[in-house]
């Protein structure tokens, strides 16, 4: 149906022709309410790419971007004051989905986040406050760990491409994927596979042969792990590669992503109907429905 934004981020302006927008819930339709903790440092393109995906025809989305008053940094405190909502304002309400986004931290100890302990409170407040969260990328890796000891182990150089996934197990999460499709991937974690074998709460959904394991889930809905990037738009791993190069960092060219896998050719977009899928299904079986 339609997405609403309680806060109108400045991002609106240059997607509301690529999404059905709305000014105020219809209540008589069916509606949820969801919350985005946006943790990257690129605010604008992990908004616009997540209304993108959420935007669907069954439902409105009310949507809120939420902030944590600890990772406040002074660069970028006046546009989280004007367009998102801080924890402390919202931790009374509840939600009926929230998106936990990663961040750039594998390379650092959880423990020596700085806000890691208002993440912690965040993580506990999802429990008791939200129907169904997902956690990604590292969000993902840190929440294993939180809620279901699960750990990860460092890769000995970044994974960063695009790669071909298959279903483990059938949920309401992957209805209508094809039992191969594919996931862009870009971090220096994967999460210990082999301590997910005998947990009776947590569900394998989805692996690869190259990338690890990808979707990890809740068996009652709560929760929703992914380790890679669906939600990513055509040019996201491009624009990374090239800000990694600009580092001085040796890295190799994002895999099975440029044409021909020539780092001069456009990139190839072969995940966008995954999003689409994975998104909307959450929404409906595991925010609406369940």
């Amino acid at each position: 149906m339609a997405v609403l934004l309680n806060k109108k981020l400045e991002v609106l302006d240059k997607i509301k022709d690529e999404i059905d927008y709305i000014q105020e819930l219809d209540l008589s339709k069916p509606h949820v309410k969801v919350g985005i903790l946006n943790l990257m440092p690129t605010l604008e393109d992990t908004e616009r790419q997540l209304i993108e995906v959420l935007d669907t025809k069954l439902l409105q989305v009310e949507i809120d971007f939420i902030y944590l008053n600890t990772k406040v940094l002074d660069d970028k405190k006046d546009y989280f004051y004007q367009y998102y909502r801080s924890f402390d304002e919202i931790k009374d309400e509840k939600y009926d989905g929230m998106i936990i986004t990663g961040a750039p931290l594998e390379h650092i100890v959880y423990q020596d986040i700085y806000y890691i302990e208002e993440l912690k409170e965040f993580f506990k407040y999802t429990k008791t406050h939200v129907r169904s969260t997902i956690f990604l990328c590292w969000a993902s890796q840190f929440g294993l760990q939180y809620f279901y000891g699960v750990n990860r182990y460092h890769l000995s150089e970044k994974l960063s491409g695009v790669y071909e996934h298959y279903l483990v197990k059938n949920t309401d999460l992957v209805r209508g994927l094809n039992d191969y499709f594919y996931v862009p991937q870009s971090r220096y974690c994967s999460i210990i596979e082999g301590e997910l074998a005998d947990r009776e709460d947590l569900i394998l959904t989805s692996k690869s042969n190259e990338s690890g394991v990808y979707i990890v889930e809740a068996k009652d809905k709560s929760k929703v792990f992914l380790t890679g990037h669906a939600e990513y738009d055509l040019y996201t791993l491009d624009l990374e590669y090239r800000r990694d190069i600009k580092k001085g960092l040796t890295i190799k060219p994002p895999k099975n992503y440029y044409r021909d896998d020539d780092p001069n050719k456009e990139p190839i977009f072969s995940w966008r109907s995954t999003a689409a899928l994975i998104y909307h299904n959450w929404l409906y079986y595991y925010v609406y429905s369940s």
